[in-house]
């Protein structure tokens, strides 16, 4: 059973059939200001994802980070759809306490997708959306891992080979991020994607066609866009239609960063958002 190294103090909520994986720094201190930040990871990521966010914010807010079902150490049911994760969203924010006008919801990529569906529907306090989906665009790995059995991928695309340490640091980091945060991420992770059931890999194939540009125009929160310049999974022309359809939204270009931002350059990020929250 994997079990994560980087994050502690967690415990689980039973929401929605699923048990989910959750921080709260709400439990360990008082906050006075009622502001709470709801961290949303990618796919296939994890809480620890955050970790270096999660270190720097919860100084000055409630900070609340879950592994979304199906990922971390959450339940990792065999179908997942949008529903499911707007579903959990509500119920988490119901559970802990957490108002919509008091809410920053902050997502990255696959959890920008979710942030970003949510404020949809709810007014929340702002949203930020840090290299996040305007519409997803299967490559062939995808369509491999969502065709074949796992026998003729799982060794090849998800443990580390030479082929995987190349792919994912051509892929995931711009050219100019530092070996060392590379061998950093890969410490972080490298045992949780390799012990993720198949099943989780093919999770993406639900939302192959999904289209932002037909809700996000109907979110009233203001919202920030980060986008690391050099990334690939989430190109910076993604983030650019985004503000377009977004009316109220503030576009950041980060130089120097791709789509793992949050290893890359998390002192910036986090400086970013942090003006953006103080300005709300």
């Amino acid at each position: 059973m994997y079990v994560d190294k980087v994050i502690t103090n967690t415990f689980y909520l039973e929401v929605n059939n699923v048990k989910l994986r959750v921080l709260d720094s709400g439990r360990d201190k008082l906050y006075s200001d009622k502001t709470t930040l709801f961290f949303l990871h990618g796919s296939p990521g994890q809480i620890s994802n955050w970790k270096y966010l999660i270190n720097y914010f919860k100084e000055y807010y409630r900070i609340i980070a879950y592994d979304l079902r199906g990922y971390g150490m959450s339940s990792k049911p065999r179908e997942v759809l949008l529903e499911d994760y707007l579903r959990d969203q509500e119920a988490l924010m119901k559970e802990l306490g957490v108002r919509d006008k008091d809410v920053v919801l902050i997502g990255h990529s696959f959890g920008g997708l979710v942030v970003q569906e949510y404020a949809v529907r709810h007014r929340v306090k702002a949203i930020v959306l840090i290299g996040s989906v305007a519409k997803l665009k299967p490559d062939m790995i995808d369509h491999i891992v969502w065709i074949l059995p796992s026998v003729f991928w799982r060794k090849l695309f998800f443990t580390e080979n030479i082929f995987t340490r190349k792919l994912y640091r051509k892929v995931f980091f711009s050219p100019k991020t530092p070996e060392s945060v590379y061998e950093e991420f890969l410490r972080d992770n490298k045992e949780y994607i390799e012990s993720l059931p198949a099943h989780v890999f093919r999770y993406l194939k639900y939302f192959k066609d999904y289209d932002a540009a037909k809700t996000v125009s109907r979110i009233e929160s203001p919202t920030l866009i980060i986008v690391g310049k050099d990334d690939q999974v989430t190109p910076v022309e993604y983030s650019k239609t985004l503000n377009g359809l977004i009316r109220n939204s503030i576009l950041k270009i980060i130089p120097g960063a791709g789509h793992l931002i949050l290893y890359e350059k998390p002192e910036v990020l986090s400086k970013e958002i942090h003006e953006f929250i103080k300005n709300l």
